[in-house]
C-alpha cells in the first residue's frame, strides 16, 4: 500500500544496497510507517508530492545526485542533511513551476572543478531563469546540544551568525548565476531552506519577520529571494514584504507569496 502511495520514495529506498546499514536512510521503513504516528506519514506523503512534481528526465537526475547520500551520515550530528539539501532542490524546481516556467531542467555539475553552476534553468516566457537553491542548516552550537542532550534555552531572536549565513549564502548564489549568465540577461533567484536551531519551530513566525526586516535594511540587489516555510509543529502560512514566503505545499499549488 505505502509503495503505490509513495512510488518515488521506495525508489530512493531501492537504491540501498544495503538497508540495514547503520549510514543508511529508510532503515526498517516499511515496519516505521505502518507503526508511525499518523504525522509521519504525512511528512513523507509531502515529500513525495514534491518528488512527483518532477518530470521523468528531473527526477532521474535528482534521484542519481540523491543516491549517494542514501549511506552517507554525517557523524558529526547532521543526520542525512546533506540528502535532503539535494531533495529539496525540488521545491525550487516546483516553485518554478507555479511561476509558469517551462523547459525547467536541473543543470549538470561543470567538468572542472574550478567552474560552479546553478542548480536550475528554465524559461519564463522569453526570459530566461536561473535558479540556486540553498540550505542554512542548523548552527553547531545546535548540533553539540542535540547530540550531548544538553538542556538549554532557545532564543527568539536570531544572532548575528545566521544573518552573516544568510548573507554569505545569497552573494555566494548570485555570484554562482553570475558566472553562468555573465551578460545578466537572465532573471536570478536564490530559493532558501530554512532549519532553525528552534527545533519545534514555536518562533519560527517571528524569525521570518527578523529576517523580513533585515532584508529591509540590507537589500542584495540583482536576486529574488524565496524562502520556504517548512511544514513543522506550530505550522501557520506566512507572507514576507522584501522577499517571497512559499509555504509548504504552495509550491505546489501557485500560492507562493
Amino acid at each position: 500500500m505505502f509503495r503505490t502511495q509513495m512510488p518515488r520514495i521506495y525508489e530512493l529506498r531501492d537504491l540501498i544496497a544495503d538497508p540495514a546499514s547503520p549510514d543508511a536512510y529508510f532503515q526498517n521503513f516499511d515496519e516505521n510507517v505502518r507503526k508511525s504516528p499518523h504525522h509521519v506519514n504525512e511528512i513523507y506523503l509531502r515529500r513525495e508530492k514534491e518528488l512527483r512534481g518532477l518530470d521523468p528526465d528531473s527526477w532521474k537526475f535528482l534521484k542519481s545526485e540523491a543516491s549517494p547520500y542514501l549511506v552517507c551520515k554525517d557523524p558529526s550530528g547532521r543526520g542525512w542533511q546533506q540528502l535532503f539539501d539535494i531533495l529539496n532542490q525540488a521545491r525550487a524546481y516546483n516553485y518554478l513551476k507555479t511561476l509558469g516556467c517551462s523547459n525547467i531542467r536541473f543543470i549538470p555539475r561543470a567538468d572542472k572543478q574550478a567552474l560552479r553552476t546553478p542548480d536550475i534553468e528554465a524559461l519564463l516566457e522569453s526570459d530566461r531563469v536561473l535558479c540556486e537553491v540553498k540550505t542554512i542548516n542548523i548552527s553547531q552550537k545546535e548540533i553539540h546540544v542535540r547530540t550531548s542532550f544538553t538542556v538549554r534555552s532557545i532564543g527568539v531572536r536570531l544572532d548575528d551568525g545566521f544573518f552573516r549565513k544568510l548573507h554569505s549564502d545569497v552573494i555566494d548564489a548570485k555570484n554562482q548565476m553570475r558566472a553562468y549568465d555573465p551578460l545578466g540577461t537572465a532573471r536570478h533567484y536564490v530559493y532558501i531552506n530554512l532549519c532553525f536551531d528552534d527545533s519545534l519551530a514555536e518562533y519560527k513566525e517571528r524569525y521570518f519577520q527578523q529576517i523580513d526586516q533585515y532584508l529591509s535594511g540590507n537589500p542584495i540587489q540583482g536576486v529574488q529571494l524565496i524562502f520556504h516555510n517548512d511544514h513543522t509543529a506550530f505550522f501557520t502560512p506566512l507572507g514576507m514584504t522584501n522577499a517571497t514566503a512559499v509555504n509548504d505545499g504552495e509550491e505546489a499549488n501557485g500560492l507562493g507569496r
